[in-house]
């Protein structure tokens, strides 16, 4: 028997009346004021609104199945005793129908035959004993109960008003990200210097330079994709369920946040990732809240040597040695951060002197005031400014969460291959820092400075592959 031939031959003016009585009455809105409806308060069959016995679920089972049987043939092959089995095994299956963990909108979405083989899944034992020819009508007769059971879903006036207003939400909120993705498009007179500048920012930030390395034939710098390794980041450490996100993704829905990490817990790295990730435009979903953006990387310890004053917007190029700062269009600086199209990346607070820290808390004042419609991003080690230090100034702060196991695992596979050594030495490696706790410590912060603890030399020279990510 084919699998659409019961469908075919019970009509819709004999299904869609028992598979209503199934049902509580609908009444009438938008059905706004509570979250979507749960198809288990929607059956007539348990509950407070109850109206159908289990006698009456299991006579609409008969009904369906008997009238399946008849119209396809099927009845002078299958015992009555057993068409009987089908009706109880039928009746369990829409029984389901009160337990399943999903509203209307998302039965429609699953489509019929899914929900049909959801609620066989939900009563396997239903057809135990049956033979093939009964386990197929049962599912063919749910087959079909379910394509009327999600008819009646969309017929429903609170669903058809409810996805009205779904809809129209879904337009409005695809309507703004388009203006907005507009408004990050640069004017033609600055576009031409934009490309040069992202293809500076790629090439200056897109690799590393380790430093310490004995290798022999091992080159200078090594490319961010090979260190890069995307890190967790933990805000309200205070609450029993404290916030963890993708450290690359602390600004997706923020404007300001305060970075902290320790030494070597990949700070500079991330922030190298961001620029980097935004200058190429090469933005996976989760980073598209990036595109559009011009980054400016300043580094203060860079900004401040030799004892520089920190400097306006005009100068950020300058400042940072970018050889093409003397080219930029007039105002350029002014109409990308008015625009809101600046991520202002302000790394390492805690490498200028305590003495320096407050005015460098002004001059970022200065200039979120000047322009607040940007992202700003600002490092530090945790010691090196108070808890609290930018909240006042409307900054989330965060912190970077240690290294997982699987992220170690993950980042010594990674560095080997980008060193060219054998993937036995990195199984060593992974041993060695699992069987020494101190090890293992260190490598969720820092695996640039857990190779100083090693003895061995084969090992030390593996730490030596390990840069660790940089900051």
């Amino acid at each position: 028997m084919e699998p659409a031939a019961i469908g075919a031959r019970l009509a819709s003016s004999v299904v869609a009346p028992l598979v209503k009585k199934l049902f509580v009455a609908d009444g009438p809105g938008a059905g706004l004021v509570d979250k979507p409806v749960r198809v288990a308060k929607l059956v007539s069959f348990k509950g407070e609104k109850r109206v159908l016995s289990d006698e009456d679920l299991h006579k609409i089972a008969e009904e369906l199945v008997g009238r399946a049987a008849q119209s396809t043939g099927i009845e002078e092959r299958l015992p009555t005793y057993e068409q009987r089995a089908v009706a109880h095994a039928v009746a369990d299956s829409l029984r389901a129908m009160g337990y399943i963990d999903m509203d209307d909108m998302q039965a429609v979405q699953l489509g019929h035959l899914a929900l049909s083989r959801h609620l066989r899944s939900q009563s396997r034992s239903a057809t135990l004993g049956l033979s093939s020819d009964a386990v197929l009508l049962h599912a063919n007769v749910l087959d079909t109960a379910c394509l009327h059971i999600l008819q009646f879903f969309t017929q429903r006036s609170t669903f058809v008003a409810r996805t009205l207003v779904e809809q129209s939400r879904r337009i409005e909120e695809l309507s703004l990200r388009i203006d907005s993705l507009i408004s990050r498009t640069p004017s033609p007179a600055d576009g031409p210097f934009e490309e040069r500048y992202a293809q500076y920012i790629a090439a200056k930030h897109g690799k590393l330079t380790i430093f310490g390395l004995d290798l022999s034939a091992s080159p200078e710098t090594w490319p961010l994709d090979a260190a890069y390794l995307s890190l967790d980041a933990v805000g309200d450490t205070t609450n029993p369920m404290p916030l963890l996100l993708p450290a690359d993704h602390v600004l997706a829905g923020r404007t300001r946040v305060l970075l902290r990490g320790v030494a070597g817990s990949g700070k500079t790295t991330l922030v190298q990732w961001l620029a980097v990730s935004t200058a190429r435009k090469e933005l996976d979903e989760r980073l598209l809240y990036l595109y559009g953006l011009v980054p400016f990387v300043l580094p203060l310890r860079t900004l401040t040597r030799g004892g520089a004053e920190l400097p306006t917007p005009d100068g950020f190029l300058a400042a940072v040695g970018c050889p093409i700062s003397d080219v930029q269009p007039t105002g350029w600086f002014d109409r990308v951060l008015r625009s809101g199209r600046g991520l202002v990346l302000i790394d390492g607070i805690d490498e200028i002197p305590e003495n320096e820290r407050q005015e460098a808390r002004r001059w970022l004042q200065d200039l979120v005031g000047a322009y607040p419609g940007n992202r700003w991003l600002v490092t530090s080690r945790p010691s090196a400014v108070r808890e609290d230090w930018l909240v006042g100034d409307d900054f989330a702060e965060l912190d970077l969460a240690p290294m997982s196991r699987d992220n170690v695992a993950e980042f010594v596979k990674r560095w080997h291959r980008a060193a060219g050594i054998g993937d036995g030495y990195a199984r060593d490696l992974l041993r060695a820092v699992r069987a020494k706790q101190d090890l293992g410590r260190l490598a969720t912060n820092s695996l640039v400075r857990a190779r100083r603890r090693l003895g061995a030399r084969p090992l030390k020279l593996l730490f030596q592959t390990l840069a660790g990510p940089v900051g």
